[in-house]
């Protein structure tokens, strides 16, 4: 498996800390969100390593997805479909975090990779 210097996401408090875990297991990152998201934020500070097009059967994915805001973005699907493709591990939001009524896009992405193959194996972790 590739290793990788994990980026600083640079939140605080308890979402940040949330993410940080999440993106300190990853070797790369999907997700794009508004100019005012935390997911734009993590996808900059993720760089070349944010939504790069192609993936590895033993990468694994951080995927990010905007919340219930104003002129959110959708998940970016095309992505996912070739994460989905190489059968990359992803990991996402827990349920409990995801079921929050503001996280629809963590909900967008879930219901994506279960119609894909995919089975949560654990809390958040995506296994085809």
């Amino acid at each position: 498996m590739k290793t990788t210097l994990k980026p600083n996401l640079g939140n605080t408090g308890f979402y940040g800390a949330k993410d940080q875990a999440k993106s300190d297991r990853a070797t790369c990152f999907i997700g794009k969100g508004s100019a005012r998201s935390s997911t734009h934020r993590y996808m900059v500070a993720w760089g070349v390593l944010a939504n790069k097009g192609s993936y590895e059967g033993d990468e694994i994915v951080f995927v990010s997805a905007e919340g219930a805001r104003g002129g959110r973005s959708e998940p970016p699907f095309d992505e996912l479909l070739k994460a989905c493709q190489a059968g990359v591990r992803i990991i996402t939001d827990v349920p409990a975090a995801r079921e929050r009524s503001y996280n629809v896009g963590e909900r967008q992405v879930a219901e994506f990779l279960a119609s894909h193959g995919y089975t949560e194996r654990r809390g958040g972790q995506w296994i085809i």
